[in-house]
């Protein structure tokens, strides 16, 4: 099981979901090329090349079976460009409040990612005025992780170079979404649990979200939606997160039961 975080994010988004499937099988969630933890990417920041490092990474890690690739809001696009590109290496696909290629068709919810873009530049804009501390305390604080997660979070976007990483890569989503519906978006092959956040009262915007995000598994010959009632964009990688741990057993157990 791979978990791949989503725009601004790291491994320690992951530290509570990451305690719960350990306990079923092997999982790893990783911090991409020059954020969090790990190295300066030594490629590009469009999504398909992101995707192609995550092949590396399991290449050099010898990992020859099929996995379980989760993906969280913009991490989700990765996935599915993932999908696209090596879906035999897949045995299923999890979306989380996913950013998906078919979200190019919604004017709005191309809109809504657009002013997220704008939102990362000015992340970089306030941290080259000494105020990344601020920053990285308000967006690790939102996700309710726990101590030692939100502690690495916070070390991880206090620094400047790292979140020029990020920003960079969220303002690579855009293109992304029409560079993965070019190589086909989600093969419908492959099992596919799109997990959705709904809060009380949904907004319009919202509505269009859940419509989006719920289409890979509608459109996958095996899927299965899971909508999350009174949820936030961020609440199943920690009070939610059994939503998360319910879609892989799921798909695990499709991988592991013969078919007739």
């Amino acid at each position: 099981m791979i978990l791949e975080s989503g725009a601004f994010g790291t491994s320690a988004d992951w530290d509570l979901v990451l305690d719960d499937l350990a306990v079923s099988g092997r999982v790893c969630a990783y911090d991409r090329a020059g954020v969090g933890a790990s190295p300066p990417r030594s490629g590009e920041e469009d999504v398909v090349s992101i995707a192609r490092e995550l092949a590396g990474l399991l290449d050099t890690q010898g990992e020859t079976q099929p996995v379980i690739l989760v993906g969280h809001s913009n991490g989700a696009l990765y996935a599915e460009a993932f999908a696209a590109l090596m879906p035999q290496r897949l045995a299923g696909l999890v979306y989380v409040n996913g950013v998906t290629s078919n979200d190019i068709a919604e004017p709005a919810l191309v809109a809504d990612l657009t002013r997220e873009r704008r939102a990362s530049n000015l992340a970089v804009t306030a941290a080259r005025l000494g105020l990344a501390p601020i920053l990285a305390d308000a967006m690790a604080g939102s996700e309710a992780l726990p101590g030692p997660a939100s502690e690495r979070k916070r070390r991880a976007l206090s620094r400047l170079r790292r979140l020029k990483v990020a920003r960079d890569e969220d303002r690579a989503i855009v293109p992304g979404l029409s560079a993965v519906a070019a190589l086909g978006g989600s093969p419908a092959g492959i099992p596919t649990v799109a997990i959705i956040s709904m809060p009380r009262r949904p907004s319009t915007l919202d509505e269009t979200w859940a419509r989006a995000e719920a289409v890979p598994a509608r459109r996958a010959d095996v899927g299965w939606v899971l909508t999350l009632p009174g949820g936030t964009h961020t609440s199943p990688l920690a009070r939610d997160r059994a939503y998360v741990e319910a879609a892989v057993a799921w798909l695990r157990d499709l991988a592991t039961t013969p078919r007739r």
